[in-house]
This record gives structure tokens, sequence and C-alpha cells, in this order.
């Protein structure tokens, strides 16, 4: 998130975007960080912890849905009949495809303990502060799956937001920029609470890789904002939610041992089918 801060706000600097930062529309920005990626990843990581990988990714992957049930009725975007089964598509491509793969019973077994269930920490995640340790069974959880759609709903909210922001202030380098800081601001707080007993640390190969991805994210973030000043809300979500399927293709191909399970390849089927609905919608 720093590197995405850096590289936006230089690219800010150079677009000459800085003499539009002290508008009133900034705080939009701000506040749609402060959503997502910023409350969303914190109660997504905490959903893993909880209830796993595959239900929390599934689960979250819903925020195409929670998106259109916003921007239809506020933003006065048209939903087709297209755009609609599109977009049902994609969620249920996308939910397919991060689905873990069936094993032996032996073998599932030990997936099971280590991936899908997984042994939370001792002192919990930042939720345990809210919640009673005696928090058990369904109980355990339903808060679990309460989070992951929570997940969805704070990004949809984001996503809202941004776009109203756009309106008034058409500037994507600048609000993506202002949408990271947003972010930032609030995540830092709850780091630094973390760092006491678990303090942030990288060797100089992994730091590489990180502000390598940094740097990727950040072209990633700008196109969507660009794509959401020239397009629907309710169009851009959807297509905008297929990252799992190009990661998936892509560890393929660059991990040669890596096995595309049958759910996988029907889900980017599914997702590939829905995108032609969405923009053809």
């Amino acid at each position: 998130m720093v590197t995405n801060i850096l590289a936006l706000w230089l690219l800010a600097t150079l677009t000459g975007s800085l003499s539009r930062v002290f508008q009133p529309a900034s705080l939009i920005f701000l506040l749609a960080g402060a959503f997502a990626p910023a409350f969303a990843r914190l109660t997504y990581y905490e959903s893993i912890n909880i209830i796993g990988v595959a239900r929390a990714s599934t689960l979250s992957n819903t925020t195409p849905i929670f998106t259109a049930m916003l921007a239809v009725p506020i933003l006065h975007e048209q939903m087709t009949w297209r755009l609609l089964v599109g977009t049902l598509m994609v969620v249920a491509g996308v939910a397919l495809a991060v689905k873990p793969e069936d094993r032996k019973p032996a073998a599932r077994s030990a997936a099971v303990a280590e991936v899908a269930v997984p042994h939370p920490e001792p002192a919990g995640g930042w939720i345990a502060r809210f919640f009673p340790a005696s928090l058990r069974g369904d109980q355990r959880r339903t808060l679990g799956i309460l989070l992951a759609l929570n997940t969805a709903v704070m990004a949809s909210i984001s996503f809202l937001l941004r776009k109203t922001g756009l309106g008034v202030l058409p500037d994507p380098t600048l609000a993506a920029a202002l949408t990271v800081t947003g972010s930032l601001m609030v995540l830092l707080p709850f780091q630094a609470m973390r760092s006491r007993r678990d303090p942030l640390r990288t060797d100089r190969n992994s730091l590489t890789y990180l502000v390598a991805g940094g740097l990727l994210t950040t072209a990633g973030f700008l196109s969507y904002f660009l794509a959401l000043s020239l397009g629907d809300i309710v169009r851009v979500t959807p297509l905008g939610n297929t990252a799992p399927i190009f990661a998936v293709g892509l560890l393929y191909m660059f991990r040669q041992i890596e096995k595309v399970a049958p759910n996988t390849a029907l889900g980017a089927v599914l997702t590939v089918v829905g995108i032609l609905f969405v923009v053809g919608g």
C-alpha cells in the first residue's frame, strides 16, 4: 500500500492533479478508501481466520451483486437482463475457481485442518477484542459468514462513493491516490497495535517482490478508476472482480506442476461467458 501511495501521488504530481486536491470532493475518496480496501480488508482476513479461505473468498466475491443493489436505486444506473445474468455468472464462476479441489479422504482431512478451517491464533484477530472467547461452533461460523459478507458490502459502498466522487471531481489519478491514502489512514492504527507483539519484518528478496507487486496493483487500481470514470459501476465491478481467474491462469502457466481442477476449468468458462454478457449488456 505504501508503494501504491508513492506511485500514485508521484503520478498525480506529474499530471498536475495536485491543484485539485483541496476540493471538498476529495473527502469522498478518503471516505471510500476507509471502507475499502481498509475495513473490507480487515473483515476479509478475519473471516479467513474463522471460516477458511474457500468460504471467505466465495462469500466476499458477491461484491458485484451488492454493488448493483446500491447503484441501481441510488445512481439510477440501468440493469438489463444480460447484465444481471452476466454478473451472476461471473460471481458463480469465480466462486468455482477458488473452490479447493476434492482430495482423497486421508489427504482431505489434512487439507481441512490446514486450509479450510485454520486454527485461530490464541490471541485471535482484531475481532477478538469485541467478541467473547467462548464463541464457538455455529455462532463462530455465523460470525465468519457475516464478516465475509460485510467485506462485500464495504467494498460496494466504497465503489459507490468512488463513482459519486468521480462525478464531482473527474480526475482518476487523484481519486486513486486519495482512496489509497484514506485506506492507509485507517490501517495504520491497527498495524501499530499489531506491531507491539508481531512487528513488520521482511528480507531483501521478499521486499523486491512486494514492491513489484505494489507497482502492478497500482496500475490495476488506476485502471479501475479510469474504467469507472468511463462506464457504469454495474458494468465495471463484475469485470474488475475477475482477478482470481487471471491469477489461476498465470499460476498454471508459470508453475506447470499446478493441476487445473475440473471446478476451476468450469469456473473459468462461466466467468468468460459472464464477461461476454456483461460487455454486451
